[in-house]
C-alpha cells in the first residue's frame, strides 16, 4: 500500500480543479467547488491517506 501523501499535494490537486479551502474544523479541512460535493480531508502531522489523495484525483 502506498505511503502517506503530504496535503499541500493534495491540496493543490483540488485548487487545480476549482476547489476551494472553506474552512477547517479541527484536523477535517473542507474544499468546496460550485455544483460539487463538498471534499473532506482529514489531516494530521501535515499528511494525509493515500485513499484521500485518489478521492481527490476522482473528483469532478
Amino acid at each position: 500500500m502506498p505511503s502517506n501523501v503530504r496535503f499541500a499535494v493534495v491540496k493543490k490537486l483540488l485548487e487545480s480543479k476549482g476547489y476551494v479551502l472553506a474552512q477547517v474544523s479541527g484536523s477535517h479541512h473542507v474544499l468546496k467547488k460550485a455544483g460539487a460535493a463538498p471534499q473532506v480531508v482529514p489531516v494530521h502531522h501535515n499528511q494525509v491517506k493515500y485513499a484521500y489523495y485518489r478521492q481527490a484525483q476522482k473528483a469532478p
